[in-house]
């Protein structure tokens, strides 16, 4: 537990300042954020896939070469967050920046997946797992690193999506969801959610999660003013957009949590890593924060997209 609470509170010290510090006004913050991400998504994809390399160890080099590539795909994933590339046309610029991201993602998936066929004596389960790293630590984690550099929309009154704002709402969401989820299933649980995954998981504690994360949703988006109605009608619509949209949040911080699980029980591991003592590794640490961040991140795309369109 001591190793627990120095390791979070390192993490926070370290973690914190470059999310809440302004990186337009200090660029340096923004710049060591999205290294800190890169490397978290490097580590992070040389965790699972060496899970696989343990069991399968025909996937040889690329063990080393997938981690890579998904740090690449974090940075490619900033660059469509932030119009790296100056393309003056919004529109434009969103269908290049996540063309590139998804068109990079498939190159990647396509080495990969070559250089299995070609490796003697490899199976499918070396293509799926070079495909599952690059899935879930590339191209997943880099939408949630990349929340950290999201802006408001000028067209956009209601809603001020912004970085250290948004981080603070999602992770109202889990903290919600994981706390209640715990508490209440420990004390009252008597459905098993997914005894197989992860038995002390229990249906009771999982609707606890999903309502408490939802009210806490609902509450923060209006604390950290990520909505900014101006009347009684706006603020019913968004109290009740804002609710739903952190129902899925809160779905979605069980579900990755649920997936971890599954891939640690599939390989018999207690820990993806070890990096953070007390915690284990990258994805032990950021296993609720990774499904749910992506959800958001998608969100938040679809509705600038949205915005823009009918500007």
């Amino acid at each position: 537990m001591k190793k627990r609470i120095i390791t979070a509170v390192v993490l926070a010290a370290v973690l914190l300042p470059l999310v809440i510090i302004d990186h337009h006004k200090h660029p340096l913050a923004g710049y060591l954020f999205l290294g800190v991400g890169i490397l978290f998504s490097i580590i992070a994809s040389f965790e699972m896939i060496s899970l696989f390399y343990k069991k399968y160890p025909t996937i040889g080099a690329l063990r080393y070469i997938i981690p890579f590539m998904s740090g690449s795909l974090v940075y490619t994933i900033y660059l469509a967050t932030t119009h790296g590339l100056n393309i003056g046309d919004p529109i434009d610029a969103s269908i290049v920046y996540h063309v590139l991201t998804m068109g990079l993602f498939i190159l990647y998936v396509v080495i990969a997946l070559g250089f299995s066929i070609f490796k003697n004596h490899s199976t499918a389960a070396d293509m799926m797992g070079s495909v599952l790293t690059l899935t879930y630590c590339g191209l997943v984690m880099g939408f949630v690193i990349n929340i950290r550099f999201l802006e408001p929309f000028d067209a956009s009154e209601l809603l001020y999506f912004r970085g250290g704002r948004s981080f603070a709402y999602l992770y109202t969401i889990v903290a919600a969801t994981d706390s209640f989820a715990f508490f209440i299933g420990s004390r009252f649980g008597r459905h098993k959610l997914c005894p197989e995954i992860s038995p002390k998981k229990t249906v009771e504690g999982a609707v606890a999660g999903l309502i408490a994360g939802s009210l806490f949703g609902v509450a923060a988006s209006f604390l950290f003013k990520i909505a900014r109605p101006t009347g009684t009608s706006e603020t019913v619509v968004i109290v009740f957009a804002t609710f739903l949209v952190s129902l899925l949040l809160s779905f979605a911080v069980q579900i990755g949590d649920l997936v971890a699980s599954k891939i640690k029980r599939t390989f018999d591991v207690k820990d993806f890593g070890y990096i953070f003592p007390g915690h284990g590794g990258v994805l032990d640490r950021f296993d609720s924060l990774i499904f749910s961040g992506a959800v958001y991140y998608i969100i938040v795309l679809l509705v600038k997209v949205v915005f823009i369109w009918s500007a």
